[in-house]
């Protein structure tokens, strides 16, 4: 059988090359490692989906490649950054391990791999709670808005996020000024006691957006539903009455 031939850092440099020329980093794909890294993403597919959104649109040319056995390091001109940015791109058994982005090039020369995931633990945590994170155009409003749909609202203290509980209903909120309602996927489903109770309350609320009527479902539930005026969807349901 004959044994697998392994790629040089030359020859992921000049891939790593035409992916920028071309724009296209799925050319760099046949050459990351199943578990490649490159910031938060972990995963061949992660990394060139990501690399993909952040090249999009941005002019970035290489000024320099500079190969070594185990890693190179790439010197890059992006668009609108008025200095050089620097990338350390670790090679193990010809497969790319990880890109991460480095200050210069002696820390490039200097850094080391990031470490493997964690061995798996002899317990397993069990998880107490859960918060679904609803993103808001103006926290005040949104603040005001759950606390009169009977929520106990609160901001967190850098005025960007902030929390509404109403019985076992865990929720935050996130400032994000482009979010568009319209747009918005965002949605929450609530079990709650009675249906047609917390529809009259919310709609006697004056609040803006949304209100559908509660109706029964085949599978079950008689659910109504809410939708912010940031375009948050809240669906909520109550047992049917048999």
């Amino acid at each position: 059988m004959e044994r697998e031939e392994i790629v040089t850092t030359e020859e992921i440099a000049e891939r790593i090359r035409a992916a920028l020329v071309s724009s296209d980093p799925s050319a760099l794909e046949p050459f990351l490692s199943d578990d490649a890294q490159w910031g938060s993403c972990v995963g061949r597919n992660q990394v060139i989906e990501y690399m993909s959104g952040a090249s999009d649109g941005v002019d970035i040319e290489i000024e320099e490649v500079v190969t070594h056995p185990d890693r190179l390091v790439v010197a890059l001109r992006v668009e609108r950054a008025p200095d050089l940015l620097h990338q350390v791109v670790f090679v193990r058994d010809g497969k790319i391990v990880e890109l991460r982005g480095v200050a210069d090039a002696d820390e490039a020369l200097t850094a080391t791999p990031s470490p493997g995931p964690p061995s798996a633990p002899d317990v397993t945590s069990s998880i107490t709670g859960i918060a679904t994170i609803l993103p808001v155009r103006d926290l005040d409003v949104a603040l005001d808005h759950y606390g009169a749909l009977g929520f106990r609202v609160s901001p967190y203290d850098d005025g960007g996020y902030g929390y509404a509980v109403r019985g076992s209903a865990d929720l935050h909120f996130s400032v994000q000024p482009g979010v568009e309602p319209r747009r918005n996927a965002s949605a929450v489903y609530l079990y709650v006691d009675d249906a047609d109770a917390l529809y009259a309350e919310w709609r006697a609320a004056g609040v803006e957006g949304q209100f559908f009527e509660p109706h029964d479902t085949e599978y079950g539930l008689r659910e109504g539903a809410h939708i912010d005026r940031d375009g948050n969807l809240l669906k909520f349901g109550s047992p049917l009455v048999k």
